[in-house]
């Protein structure tokens, strides 16, 4: 099931679309949380397969644009726009429209997307940021979870995007008795071709899938292992925000404070299985346990207000 998200609900709140504000010069926007892969460590358990998410969202491009230049024009400085998604931004059908818009945006100094690269669309972004995990086919089609993922296709579109000038990111999970063996053979592509690197760090929470022989790392042993990565291949892999030109600015701010009871509209169906999305105060607002008809008025209390993203019962 697609949800339509038009001007009747708003796109600060939900964390599966819309804009996030995390206080700094980066935007991140999500235009749509359907996914083409199913990956088996994926944080946010998303795609075609996933037991908890039945509903998928699209924003109505004209709608989404409109709202992030209220936004930007807030923030007060260039910004960059990061297009990202708890799914696959490529798949989101109206890509072009929304980049082409995002160019004529004042104080947009830059465009970035996540991707996971079986995809391609010739697209005028500044930064592609790829999540490949490995170069073996057997294990990548594994961590894709899907039949028809080929990692030979993935590279293709990556060099694609080399040839029409776009700087491309690598940014593999590094998922620990995994594929521990592919991320050196990832950070030497990456020199090969030219490609920048983020390696992420293998993390699990309430609602994401687990690999059961892979365990999450410190901090400190991530950072050691990145340490020697750095030695061994003579190459920076330890990124700061400042290796990122990210900066602190200042943020949308909150309207409800934790505890806060509240009234709101039921607008359309929450992302998770057995929750619905509400109304108030210009924000969303995704309620647990809820059981409500869209257009019923129902009373909660806020849980979580991090960021603007609202979860309440």
């Amino acid at each position: 099931m697609i949800v339509k998200i038009n001007r009747e609900i708003p796109l600060i709140g939900c964390i599966a679309f819309g804009i996030i504000d995390r206080g700094t010069n980066l935007l991140q926007v999500r235009p749509t949380s359907v996914c083409n892969l199913n990956c088996p460590f994926c944080s946010v358990d998303s795609g075609a397969f996933s037991k908890r998410h039945k509903v998928n969202y699209e924003v109505e491009c004209d709608y989404l644009l409109e709202e992030i230049e209220k936004v930007v024009e807030f923030k007060g400085d260039e910004i960059e726009i990061n297009l990202d998604s708890v799914g696959e931004v490529l798949c989101y059908p109206e890509i072009e429209e929304l980049i082409k818009g995002l160019r004529k945006i004042n104080n947009v100094k830059k465009i970035s997307m996540q991707t996971n690269g079986f995809l391609y669309k010739k697209l005028d972004v500044d930064i592609m940021n790829f999540s490949i995990h490995a170069l073996d086919s057997k294990l990548a089609k594994e961590l894709a979870g899907v039949e028809c993922y080929d990692i030979d296709k993935v590279i293709v579109n990556l060099k694609k995007y080399l040839k029409d000038r776009v700087q491309v990111r690598l940014c593999p999970v590094w998922i620990p008795k995994v594929n521990d063996e592919e991320i050196p053979k990832l950070i030497l592509l990456a020199k090969e071709l030219g490609c920048e690197l983020g390696i992420q760090k293998y993390e699990t929470y309430s609602y994401s899938r687990q690999i059961k022989r892979a365990k999450p790392l410190t901090w400190w042993k991530f950072y050691h292992q990145l340490e020697k990565w750095e030695k061994e291949l003579d190459i920076k892999l330890k990124l700061t925000a400042k290796d990122v030109e990210i900066k602190k600015l200042k943020r949308i701010p909150e309207v409800f404070k934790k505890n806060d009871k509240v009234s709101v509209e039921i607008v359309c169906k929450g992302w998770i299985e057995g929750q619905m999305v509400g109304v108030a105060k210009g924000r969303c607002i995704s309620i647990n346990k809820c059981n409500k008809d869209i257009g019923d008025q129902v009373n909660v209390k806020i849980l979580e207000t991090k960021n603007n993203i609202y979860l309440a019962e």
